[in-house]
C-alpha cells in the first residue's frame, strides 16, 4: 500500500505543479550556471526556448534511472511498474503542449499449476492516463485508476517434452550465457537456438475480474466512480509455424514488413500477438460531470458497457534498434440512454491509439475518437521517448 501511495503522489503532484515548476527551475537553472562564468540571459534564453522538448526530460530520465538502477534501493523497487511517455501532444486544431501518459500496474498473484492448466488467483492495481504541462491544452484528458480482483483460467502453453539429447543441449546453452553479454550476437544466437529447442502447445485464457474504479479528467474538476464486471480472453501460439499463427490475420501486414525488409527471411505472422479482448458492464456513479449536467440537470447513475482490445506486435530492425507497433481501441456505450443525453453525443465513445516504439525508447503515436468527459472528437500525434523503469 505505502507503494501505491508514493507513486500516486508523485503522479497528482506532476500534474498540478509542472508548469510552475518549470519556471522556476528555469530561473534557479540560470542562476546556478551563471556563477560557472556563463551570461545568465543567454543560459536562460536557451532553456526557454528547449523547454517543450521532450528529449530534455528523456535526458533528464536518464540520469535519473542510471543512477537509481546502480543501487539496490527504494526508489528502483518502486519504479519497476510504472512506464512514462514524455510527449508532446500535437492536435489538429493547432494547439500543441508538453505533457506525458503514465501506465502503472501492480500486482499480486498466486498460481496453482497442473499439467495442462493453470489457475491465476490475483489483487490488482492500475492507473493509466494522459497529463499535460498546460492543463487547457490536454486532447486526450482522461485518467483511469482501477482496483480489480481477477481470476484466470489459462490452457496450454506447456513445453511438450523433449528428448535426453535436447535437454542436454539445453543445458549447455544456459551454461554458455552465463559468461556472455545479453545483448552480443553470440549470446542472441544461442537464445535463437534455446528457443527452437523448446516447443510449447497454444495457449488460451480466460478471465473473470469485478472491478472499482475512479475516472477523472487531470485536475479532477470531473470524476466518477465505476463498478464493473469484466470478461478478458486471449490465445497465443508460441509456434511461429503452427496453424493458430497462420490465423492471426492482425499480424499479415507486420509480417509483410519483417519480410520486405529482410528482418524475417520469410513471410510468418506470430502467433504470440493475438489482440487481447476485454469486455465489461459497469454502473457509472457521476461524482462531478459538468457536461452531463448542463444536458440532464442532474448526476444520477447509469449502465454502461466497454469494450477494448490492444495490440502488439515486432515490425522492424533498423540500426541496431528493435521497432514496435502498439494499438489500443476503446468503446463505451452508455445503456438505455435519454434521447437528451444521445442529442448531446454523451452517450458514445470511441477511441484509438497506435504508436511506434524503439527499443531505445523514441516513441510516435497517433490518436483519434473521444473518451468519457470528451464532448468533441479530435485527432492527436505525439512525438517523445517511452520509459519501462
Amino acid at each position: 500500500m505505502k507503494k501505491l501511495c508514493i507513486i500516486l503522489t508523485v503522479i497528482f503532484s506532476l500534474q498540478v505543479t509542472a508548469q510552475q515548476e518549470i519556471d522556476q527551475s528555469i530561473e534557479e537553472t540560470a542562476k546556478a550556471m551563471s556563477l560557472k562564468g556563463l551570461s545568465e540571459e543567454a543560459i536562460k534564453d536557451f532553456l526557454n526556448k528547449n523547454i517543450d522538448d521532450p528529449k530534455l526530460y528523456n535526458d533528464a530520465w536518464n540520469s535519473f534511472l542510471s543512477y537509481v538502477s546502480s543501487k539496490d534501493s527504494t526508489a528502483w523497487n518502486l519504479l519497476k511498474d510504472l512506464n512514462v511517455v514524455f510527449q508532446t501532444f500535437q492536435s489538429t486544431t493547432g494547439s500543441s503542449a508538453l505533457g506525458f501518459s503514465y501506465d502503472f500496474a501492480y500486482n499480486y498473484n498466486k498460481f496453482t499449476k497442473t499439467d495442462k492448466s493453470r489457475t491465476s488467483n490475483s489483487l490488482n492495481f492500475k492507473a493509466r492516463g494522459n497529463v499535460s504541462f498546460d492543463r487547457d491544452v490536454n486532447p486526450n484528458d482522461f485518467l483511469d485508476t482501477s482496483l480489480d480482483y481477477a481470476f484466470t483460467k489459462f490452457y496450454g502453453g506447456v513445453v511438450k517434452k523433449a528428448d535426453t539429447a535436447t535437454f542436454t543441449r539445453l543445458n549447455q546453452i544456459d551454461d554458455e550465457l552465463v559468461g556472455l553479454d545479453p545483448k552480443s550476437k553470440k549470446a542472441q544466437e544461442l537464445w535463437e537456438e534455446h528457443y527452437s529447442l523448446l516447443q510449447y502447445s497454444d495457449q488460451y485464457y480466460v478471465s473473470f475480474s469485478p472491478e472499482l474504479s475512479l475516472e477523472s479528467n487531470q485536475n479532477f474538476t470531473n470524476k466518477q466512480f465505476v463498478y464493473s464486471g469484466n470478461l478478458a480472453l486471449g490465445m497465443k501460439s508460441w509456434d511461429k509455424n503452427s496453424t493458430l499463427s497462420s490465423l492471426n490475420i492482425f499480424d499479415y501486414p507486420f509480417a509483410l514488413i519483417l519480410w520486405v525488409t529482410g528482418t524475417d527471411s520469410k513471410f510468418q505472422p506470430y502467433g504470440s500477438t493475438f489482440p487481447t479482448l476485454l469486455a465489461g458492464v459497469n454502473f457509472v456513479n457521476p461524482i462531478n460531470d459538468q457536461a452531463r449536467t448542463m444536458v440532464t440537470g442532474n448526476t444520477d447513475g447509469y449502465e454502461r458497457m466497454n469494450l477494448e482490445s490492444s495490440f502488439r506486435t515486432f515490425v522492424a530492425k533498423f540500426e541496431g534498434e528493435n521497432i514496435f507497433f502498439n494499438a489500443n481501441i476503446r468503446y463505451y456505450k452508455e445503456l438505455g440512454a435519454s434521447d437528451a443525453i444521445k442529442a448531446a453525443n454523451l452517450d458514445e465513445f470511441f477511441y484509438f491509439v497506435g504508436a511506434l516504439q524503439s527499443s531505445s525508447g523514441f516513441y510516435v503515436s497517433y490518436a483519434r475518437g473521444t473518451l468519457p468527459f470528451d464532448v468533441q472528437s479530435d485527432e492527436v500525434y505525439a512525438v517523445g521517448f517511452h520509459y519501462k523503469f
